[in-house]
């Protein structure tokens, strides 16, 4: 590993430790790289900025920084000027979320409970769920209702379609019940929309 790499990743993991928990840079994925002048960054987040400048300053060839943010608009002017390429990766349009509902619905629905993991060893072995009624029509048309869901959402939310099947008397995945938690889930996703727009 080059010094200036092991360099970077010491003052990283030596200004976190001391700043904040594991959980928090987690959750806040920008945080450290945010805006210095923004009232919500602690001294040791702004330190650890500070440090990445700092040893970020020069070209090199023996490093190559990987940045990923839903929020560029937050990244700190520092920052932005030391990124060379810039690729955009917008939300999945309508096929693309019917794609990632038929690979998620295999996934966590029709794979549900055929596969042995060490999971199974803990919690016992999942029951294996009955498709009914899912059509490309049923998934065409949650794809449409989920406009504005990124992978990940769409992810979470077919996970959430098991855990309502699981939480049911049988094991049973039919259309009703796919549509009722698809529109819970996009009433949810606009909910936070409009708490995210109103600044909350």
């Amino acid at each position: 590993m080059p010094s200036l790499l092991r360099e970077i990743i010491k003052d990283f993991i030596a200004m976190f430790w001391h700043a904040t928990s594991l959980h928090h840079i987690e959750t806040n994925d920008c945080n450290s790289m945010c805006r210095r002048n923004s009232n919500t960054m602690s001294e040791a987040q702004r330190s650890a900025l500070n440090a990445l400048l700092y040893r970020t300053g020069d070209q090199s060839r023996d490093i190559v920084l990987v940045l990923a943010t839903n929020r560029p608009s937050d990244l700190d002017s520092a920052i932005a000027d030391r990124i060379d390429e810039v690729l955009e990766f917008p939300l999945p349009g309508e096929d693309e979320r019917a794609k990632l509902l038929n690979l998620y619905l295999d996934k966590y629905i029709a794979q549900a409970g055929k596969k042995k993991d060490w999971k199974s060893h803990i919690w016992g072995k999942q029951d294996a769920i009955q498709i009914n009624g899912i059509t490309d029509d049923v998934i065409r048309e949650a794809a449409r209702k989920m406009e504005g869901f990124s992978g990940r959402e769409i992810a979470k939310t077919m996970a959430s379609v098991q855990g309502a099947v699981y939480g049911s008397k049988e094991s049973v995945l039919d259309a009703d019940l796919f549509r009722e938690v698809i529109d819970y889930k996009v009433a949810e996703h606009q909910q936070r929309r409009k708490i995210a727009e109103e600044g909350g």
